[in-house]
Order: C-alpha cells, then structure tokens, then sequence
C-alpha cells in the first residue's frame, strides 16, 4: 500500500469518529409550533415544553396581579405542565383554544384562552387571559385580546365561526373589565360565582357577539 493511501485511510478513519462523537453529543432540538394567528406585533402558538423558562419567568413575576383571577396549580412548574397537557387535549378535542402570544422580537406576553368551545344551536366560547407584568400598560394585552375576539368571531375558515363569547370578570379586576368593555363586551347583569385558588369569587358575565 502506498504512503498516500495509508495517509487516506487515516483521515477517513479520523474523519468517523469525529462524525460518530458529534452525533452522540447532539442535543435534541425541540421544533416549535408554528404560529396560527400572527398581527403587525404579534404571534399566537400552542404553549410547548421549550417555553418553560419565559413562562415560568413572566409567571413569577406576574403571580401577585393574576393569583386572585387565576386558578393556580401548587407551584409554577406545574402550572406551566398542565397548560401544556390541556393546550394538547383542547386542540385534539376541540373543545378549546389555548395559545402562547410572543411579541415579534421574540419576548413572551401572556396567555390568551377560549374555553368551553361549544358547537350547538349557538357557537360560543368563554375567553380568559393574563399579560407579563412587565409588558402591562402598554396596550399590547389589549391588543391580542381583540386579535383574539375577533379570530374567534370569524366565519370559517378565517376564524373559528362562533356567534358570541363570554368573559367571567371579577368587579374587582378593574383592568379587565376596561379591557373587555373597550373590545365591545357588555355586562349581562348575571353574577357567577366561581372558586379562585380557595375562595370564592363573585364574577360579572360579560358577552360579546358576532354581530356587535
């Protein structure tokens, strides 16, 4: 044999195991669900396990404006996993919407709900949400929100094809309620009272129609 293909032997077998190294030390790579509602500012995604540190992140920060509105799970890891599990199961249902909104620079905003998606003689959902803390004030939850009611007021395929949402508000969430009163949500003057981490809380039924 040659000394030039000796010298060919040794660069293919060197050439292996630095392929076979580089494939064992691979990480996984998550693949993000792509977005299936974006605006001029936005995104809307199914929450995915990759989100945790941003979730948990806005979640803690956020934990005393939303803890009295928000039904919570013992600690925020289990939060985040169970809206995980439930995004999953609403969308294989179809019996709920559960989306992630991050902003166009990549920053998470909060989540944005419709539940209880029910298809009989009336189309109709209630919608839940919760904004960072730190990106309160600055219209953006108000923002998505709309974007939000208007997808899900919408005749398919553009939109979901419901007749009319509900939104359950604490008198006392004053945010919300100017909020949901701003987008065209009017108070029916019905009272809900419903268990918030504990106690119970006294709502407002808010709706909104396809036809407001």
């Amino acid at each position: 044999m040659s000394a030039l293909a000796t010298l060919q032997q040794q660069i293919n077998r060197l050439s292996a195991g630095r392929v076979h190294k580089s494939i064992h030390a691979a990480r996984p790579v998550e693949v993000l669900p792509k977005p299936d509602l974006s605006t001029e500012l936005l995104s809307f995604r199914p929450l995915a396990l990759g989100d945790r540190p941003v979730f948990i992140d806005a979640f803690e920060r956020s934990l005393a404006q939303i803890e009295p509105w928000i039904p919570m799970e013992p600690s925020a890891e289990a939060f985040f996993e169970s809206l995980v599990t439930k995004g999953v199961e609403g969308d294989a249902q179809q019996t709920a919407w559960r989306r992630a909104a991050f902003l166009n620079d990549g920053r998470f905003l909060g989540m944005f709900n419709l539940i209880k998606i029910e298809r009989g003689l009336s189309w109709s959902a209630e919608a839940n949400w919760w904004v960072d803390s730190r990106l309160s004030g600055l219209g953006l939850g108000t923002h998505a929100i709309r974007a939000m009611v208007d997808h899900a007021l919408s005749d398919i395929p553009i939109g979901f094809g419901l007749h009319a949402l509900r939104a359950n508000i604490s008198p006392e969430n004053q945010a919300s309620m100017r909020v949901a009163e701003k987008l065209g949500f009017k108070a029916t003057g019905e009272r809900e009272p419903l268990e918030i981490n504990g106690r119970l809380v006294d709502h407002t039924v808010f709706t909104v129609d396809a036809i407001a």
